[in-house]
């Protein structure tokens, strides 16, 4: 993830620049998997200064920004609410796993491999076998759940349709979702 640094209405310092650097760099570290970029606006209005933090993420945007007496607490306070809104948005999956009836049981997808044979050479085949639990999800919950795991896919049930759906990260950054016919 790449992070810039602005500063207005005051003259760039190179120690505060490289600590709302670390300071933003390690909080999209520890919640996102592919952030894309991050900025920071540091700026003087006479005795306020001002801290403003923007991440860019796939399909969604974090913005928080604070004003106190020292750039260097306004910028904690900052990633302090960035990290707020990133736990918030965790805890938002994890609460509508738990609304869920916890009795009832995930219907697992079942992929069968067998090993190749020598007399069918030319033909694949499948070798190995995996069950998938299908979490109901919204579309939004699970490319951010996709985000979080950093996986290539994610197999859920629609929590509207309850039908089976596989979401993807494409090789153009967007996402794929593989959904069957109604």
């Amino acid at each position: 993830m790449q992070v810039s640094v602005t500063f207005r209405h005051m003259d760039s310092s190179e120690p505060l620049s490289e600590y709302a650097i670390d300071k933003v760099s390690k909080v999209a570290a520890k919640y996102l998997k592919n952030a894309q970029d991050a900025h920071v606006i540091l700026s003087v209005n006479k005795h306020r200064q001002l801290a403003e933090i923007n991440i860019h993420a796939a399909r969604f945007k974090i913005t928080a920004h604070d004003s106190q007496e020292d750039l260097y607490t306004a910028i904690d306070k900052a990633t302090a609410k960035v990290e707020s809104q990133l736990r918030k948005h965790s805890q938002k999956l994890n609460r509508s796993k738990a609304r869920q009836d916890p009795a009832a049981e995930f219907e697992p997808i079942t992929v069968e491999i067998i090993e190749n044979d020598t007399e069918d050479a030319g033909k694949p085949k499948v070798i190995d076998t995996e069950a998938v639990p299908a979490k109901p999800l919204s579309l939004d919950d699970a490319i951010f759940q996709l985000e979080l795991n950093n996986s290539e896919f994610l197999v859920f049930r629609d929590a509207a349709s309850e039908q089976i759906h596989v979401i993807y990260k494409r090789r153009d950054g967007n996402y794929g979702l593989i959904a069957p016919n109604a």
